[in-house]
């Protein structure tokens, strides 16, 4: 269970926030960076620019 921390600086675990992600956001990042941390910086910045808004995980007080 490895920890990262999104982008409000609250620690979530990162297999259960990937399990969430949109696929096509997830499958466009993998392989372009080597963290887990990197990963999860790049999916809410690509989640946001796909959606107009803040991805739930990314938010200070996030709803699983």
């Amino acid at each position: 269970m490895a920890k990262v921390i999104n982008a409000s600086g609250r620690e979530i675990d990162f297999d259960a926030a990937a399990a969430l992600m949109d696929d096509d956001l997830r499958e466009a990042i993998a392989g372009t960076v080597d963290t887990e941390q990197k990963f999860l910086t790049a999916y809410e910045k690509a989640h946001e620019a796909k959606f107009g808004e803040p991805w739930e995980l990314s938010k200070a007080d996030p709803t699983w």
